[in-house]
């Protein structure tokens, strides 16, 4: 969802995520949040990045990838499987989608 403002005659777009109106930019969204959860945990439990690795079954470098944001390397299987070993629940919800001229379906993340 965009919302254009004007200020001093300019315009300014405000959007919900920084996806929005991209390819696949829900996907990407979703992922992006994910990766921030998986990042969150870690951190709780203050450990080092080649622990990380070992914890979640992944390498160094792509414990390193999440943490800048680097995720396109990662499926949803891939980053359930590190929330998993984090001891993290995965609760996924269907819904029908009510169509109308204006939106799409979409992938909705909520943590917790």
């Amino acid at each position: 969802m965009t919302k254009t403002l004007l200020n001093n005659d300019e315009r300014i777009v405000q959007t919900l995520h920084p996806f929005e109106g991209l390819p696949n930019g829900e996907e990407r969204f979703a992922k992006v949040q994910l990766a921030r959860q998986i990042n969150l945990l870690l951190e709780e439990r203050g450990l080092k990045q080649r622990e990380a690795a070992e914890l979640l079954g992944i390498t160094q470098p792509e414990v390193s990838n999440l943490a800048t944001g680097r995720i396109s390397g990662f499926t949803f299987d891939r980053l359930y499987r590190c929330l998993s070993a984090l001891d993290t629940d995965i609760e996924i919800t269907l819904k029908r989608h009510i169509v109308t001229e204006t939106s799409s379906a979409f992938i909705h993340v909520s943590c917790l």
